[in-house]
């Protein structure tokens, strides 16, 4: 093998590493851990995911500030109030279940994204197959 050949196959060798490196970097960056809403009040950071029943009756849309409030309630029963900054989602008020993406603020979760379940139209009302 000569000394191009062996140059060409050390580049290419960094190039594979230095790109697995980034992908790795990105994955690890993106990933959030899901939290209580204990957990999301002890935790620094604004990529925590907060998942919860949304409570329907609460939903309040401030549009001077392109805001949506409402109160989630997570698995362990404890509420918390919501800012999501953004326009309200179309079917937010059909939604069951919501996944907050944000963190802790003055008291708030605040969130960045909002990942809304809404019951599958597949379903019945009691939740079976139809």
């Amino acid at each position: 093998m000569g000394l191009n050949m062996k140059i060409r196959a050390v580049v290419a060798l960094v190039l594979t590493l230095c790109g697995l490196a980034a992908m790795i970097g990105a994955f690890l960056t993106n990933a959030s851990p899901y939290v209580t809403i204990a957990e999301a009040k002890s935790t620094k950071g604004d990529n925590l995911h907060l998942a919860g029943d949304l409570d329907k009756s609460t939903i309040r849309n401030v549009i001077s500030k392109q805001e949506v409030h409402f109160l989630l309630r997570d698995e362990k029963g404890e509420v918390v109030q919501v800012v999501y900054h953004g326009p309200a989602p179309a079917n937010l008020g059909e939604a069951t279940k919501v996944v907050a993406v944000g963190g802790m603020k003055e008291g708030s979760f605040h969130a960045s994204k909002l990942l809304i379940k809404c019951p599958s139209k597949y379903e019945s009302s009691k939740g079976t197959p139809s």
